[in-house]
This record gives C-alpha cells, sequence and structure tokens, in this order.
C-alpha cells in the first residue's frame, strides 16, 4: 500500500525481469485495463529493452503487446477486464499493479493462474482508495509494515508520517510561504533536510518494521509521499490545503500523498444513521388493501439470491423530482433463491406494487418473462456510464421488455442519501444483513479518462440489499408515470 509516484511499478518491473531472466519462471503482470496494459507495455518495458542491450537480447523471440518471450520463458501483459485476458495463463508469479482500479472479480482469476505451482510468488501494487477494500484489504491481513530510518540527530529509530514530521508554514495553497515547511525527526524535532534524503534514507539505515509481526498469511508494505525524493514538504502542504473544503482534493491528498485509504464526508451510511432511521413499525405488520392507492415500488437484486427492498414512498402529489419530495418507507427487505422468480409473482400482488425494477442480469430470460407476467409493472434495469443526473433512457428489450439504463452514482446517491438527511424510516426488525449491506458501499472519487474528478460507489463487502433498495427508488418516478399516465421524464 503506497502514495503515488513512489518508484513500486519500476521494483516490479525489475522483479518481472528477474523472474524471467534468472529464475527462468513465467510471469502475468496485471493491469486495470486492456489500455493500461498497451500502454505500460509500450511505455515502460518496451523502452527499458530500448536502453538495454542485455533486456534486448534476452527477449529474442516474440516480442508483442501482451507477451514477451525469453526462449521458453514467457512474461505476459494483461487488463483485469474480461475473463479471456486471464484464462490459460499458467504462471508462478503475478504482479498486479494498481489493484484498486481493477475488477475486484477478477484478481480471484488471475490468482487461480498460479493454482498448478508449489512455488509461487504474488505481488499486488496500488494507492489506496476508501478503507476494507482492495490493496488496503490485503494490507491489513498481512504484516503491516512501515518504512523506518534511523534518525542522523538523535540516532532514535523512527518513521515519516503527517503532520507529526511537518513544521508547516502557511495558511492557504497560494501562500508562498508553504514552501518554507520541512521535514522533522518526531523524535527530537531536528530538521530532516530533503535535499540530503539520499544520505539519511540510504541503505544501510533504513529498515521495515512490522506492525503485526504474528501475521503469517503475507508481508504487507506502507509507505507514503513524505519519504519521495521528488515530492519537497512544501508541495505536501500545498496538496493539504488544497483539500481543505474540496472533498475530492482531500480525497487526493490522502490516498495519492499519504497513501491512506480515506473515506469523505458523508461518503458512507453509518450505524446512527441507521438507527435514526429505525421506527416502530415491523416487516410483518398488515400488507397493503387491494385497490389501494398507496405509492409502493419494488427493488431486485439478483444472482444466486434474489435479494428485495419493497419501499413506500409519501408525497404530496407527484412533481419534478419527485425522489426529492418523497419520504421513504422501508415496509420489508429479504431473499429468496435465485431460481424462485414465481415467488416475485406473489410477492408484487401481496404488497400491492405499483412498480418493480429488477436488475437485469445475470438472468435476463427470467427477468424478461417475469416483466411480460406484469407488463407495464416490472422494468429490467442496468447501469451505465455517460447517462446524466438521475436521466432514465429507456428501451425494449428484445425480449419484449423494457429496460432502463441508468447512471449508477447518481441513483445510489438518491438512496443512500435518505439515511444522510433523515428522510427514511426503516422496521425495528430490519435484518442485520441489510444494515450491513448498506454500510458496505462507500462513496469517494477518481479521476476520469481527462483527469477530472468524478464521485464512483467503491463496495467493501456484500451490497447486494443496496442496490435493490437502489432499484426501487429507480421505481418512484416510473409509479408516479403509471398513477399520472404523464412521461417519467416530467418527474425527473
Amino acid at each position: 500500500m503506497k502514495a503515488a509516484q513512489m518508484g513500486v511499478t519500476e521494483v516490479a518491473i525489475n522483479r518481472a525481469f528477474y523472474t524471467v531472466d534468472v529464475l527462468r519462471k513465467d510471469v502475468l503482470y496485471v493491469l486495470p485495463t486492456f489500455n493500461n496494459a498497451s500502454d505500460f507495455a509500450k511505455a515502460r518495458f518496451n523502452t527499458a529493452l530500448m536502453h538495454s542491450d542485455y533486456l534486448k537480447g534476452l527477449f529474442t523471440s516474440t516480442n508483442t503487446i501482451g507477451l514477451k518471450q525469453a526462449g521458453t520463458t514467457n512474461l505476459y501483459i494483461r487488463g483485469s477486464r474480461g475473463d479471456s485476458n486471464l484464462k490459460s495463463i499458467p504462471v508462478s508469479t503475478l504482479i498486479l499493479d494498481e489493484v484498486n482500479e481493477m475488477d475486484q472479480k477478477q484478481i480471484w482469476l488471475a490468482l487461480e493462474r498460479l493454482s498448478g505451482h508449489e512455488e509461487k510468488a504474488i505481488w499486488a501494487i496500488s494507492t489506496p482508495t476508501v478503507p476494507k477494500y482492495g490493496v488496503h484489504k490485503l494490507y491489513e491481513q498481512g504484516t503491516q509494515e512501515h518504512f523506518m530510518f534511523k534518525c542522523p540527530h538523535c540516532s532514535r529509530w523512527t518513521e515519516l508520517v503527517w503532520p507529526d514530521c511537518l513544521e508547516i508554514y502557511g495558511e492557504t495553497v497560494s501562500d508562498r510561504r508553504c514552501m518554507e515547511s520541512y521535514l522533522k525527526c518526531k523524535e527530537c524535532g531536528s530538521k530532516l533536510e530533503h535535499r540530503d534524503k539520499a544520505s539519511w534514507l540510504n541503505v544501510e539505515n533504513c529498515k521495515w518494521e512490522p506492525t503485526e509481526p504474528s501475521a503469517n498469511d503475507h508481508r504487507s508494505f506502507y509507505i507514503n509521499q513524505l519519504y519521495s525524493f521528488t515530492v519537497s514538504p512544501g508541495e505536501l502542504v500545498q496538496a493539504h490545503f488544497r483539500g481543505l473544503g474540496d472533498e475530492a482534493a482531500m480525497v487526493e491528498f490522502n490516498n495519492s500523498k499519504l497513501g491512506q485509504p480515506y473515506i469523505p464526508a458523508g461518503g458512507l451510511v453509518t450505524d446512527t444513521e441507521l438507527e435514526n432511521s429505525r421506527a416502530g413499525y415491523s416487516k410483518n405488520d398488515p400488507r397493503p388493501q387491494v385497490g389501494g392507492e398507496r405509492c409502493i415500488t419494488l427493488g431486485i437484486d439478483q444472482g444466486k439470491w434474489n435479494y428485495i427492498v419493497v419501499m413506500e414512498y409519501i408525497l404530496d402529489t407527484f412533481g419534478h423530482d419527485v425522489n426529492a419530495a418523497a419520504f421513504g418507507k422501508l415496509l420489508w427487505e429479504g431473499k429468496i433463491p435465485g431460481d424462485n422468480f414465481e415467488e416475485l409473482d406473489r410477492l408484487m400482488r401481496e404488497w400491492q406494487v405499483l412498480a418493480c425494477v429488477i436488475d437485469a442480469d445475470p438472468q435476463i430470460n427470467d427477468a424478461r418473462r417475469f416483466a411480460r407476467r406484469f407488463p407495464g409493472y416490472v422494468t429490467l434495469c442496468r447501469y451505465r456510464r455517460g447517462v446524466t443526473g438521475k436521466e432514465m433512457q429507456m428501451s425494449e428489450e428484445e425480449g419484449g421488455a423494457p429496460i432502463a439504463t441508468v447512471d449508477r452514482t447518481n441513483w445510489l446517491d438518491a438512496a443512500l442519501g435518505r439515511f444522510h438527511s433523515g428522510r427514511i424510516w426503516t422496521p425495528a426488525d430490519t435484518s442485520m444483513e441489510f444494515q450491513d449491506h448498506i454500510k458496505n458501499v462507500v462513496r469517494t472519487y477518481e479521476r476520469d479518462e481527462l483527469n477530472n474528478p468524478r464521485a464512483v460507489y467503491l463496495n467493501t463487502g456484500a451490497d447486494h440489499f443496496t442496490h435493490a433498495l437502489t432499484y426501487a427508488e429507480i421505481g418512484l418516478p416510473l409509479a408516479a408515470g403509471i398513477v399520472t399516465n404523464r412521461d417519467i421524464g416530467t418527474f425527473l
């Protein structure tokens, strides 16, 4: 677990070359996407070969973007997206570069490539994002080693940590005094010259110190940008000030500069918010009367189990931005086996559902048949980037079922935002599984293709009920359209 631009990728590349050249073992080097892998192969591996006659002579056979051959030994470079990229590549050494940007499910597929080898090595490298996710999860399961050095002034073993090891000058990001900030030993307070790092961070003067020495699963390491030879203390202080009042910049500071996981304000539904939503009613209360006028929606996240949420929305009238105007009441949550779609029919009638939204995958044919049994009342749904705000792109599935394409982040904001704002009630007997799923989704920021920050949700554990709740939320404007016979765009 590391800060950005700490030279760890260079170490991994050298390790890959060493494994192929000296140990004569195959290596699989995995990056988040195919484009990442392609660019990486050209910019890093091919450049190394270009500047080294030895490496150029080593890789004399096939030398494509995704495969470098040294005799009978192979170096594979792959993206993590898509099963076909990682299948049928048996190797003894696996390097996962930028784990947190990868499809987390594909990581286990990559690990399976080592199953045929008694001696195996795995390197997982990444800047962290949120706690308990990706590289931070792996880090916590290991020895959690910190980079220590002997202070040149007091000779005590210590480490560089924020903010204890910085004497901070300046008050804003534009304050020129920021560049006067300097590193100091947290043991004795003496100044540590940034320009002399090569001296007091020499290899004889440093060591990795485990904070969890009893962990025997694997070794794990942490290092931050205070150790960087290229990022000055003043630049770190400026990055800190840039984050004050700007959550996206604060995420960047904690993740990329400090190398630490971070949850922005309001990025997680808390135990307190869940407790505050608890009201004095039960999931077993009487069901709604047939022919009533209650606005009830049903959300289903399907898979091995169908996770189901029944919501009632209370509002004076159906108008613009109906989701913001309505108060939500969770009537029931539960799950049934994924192959029992007929049970969904009973729930539709039992709860007098006005609009049901179901995840289109993985059992799309079952979902289509379910929708056809309730024409006009059941809509399939898929998340897609490129859909703005709470917009819904409606189309007809080839199986004759309507499908809504929506933006994942904005609709998760709408559903989970109810807990932050206190606009939802939940039953006194709400299951712990439902509560855990709600807490397992964390809102943070990542960089898009143009390097601009965008909000995303990451799951730190099972999150099926969270998506079922979101599908029920998506059902509200659909229900409004059914009741008023108006276009759903009127209510978004």
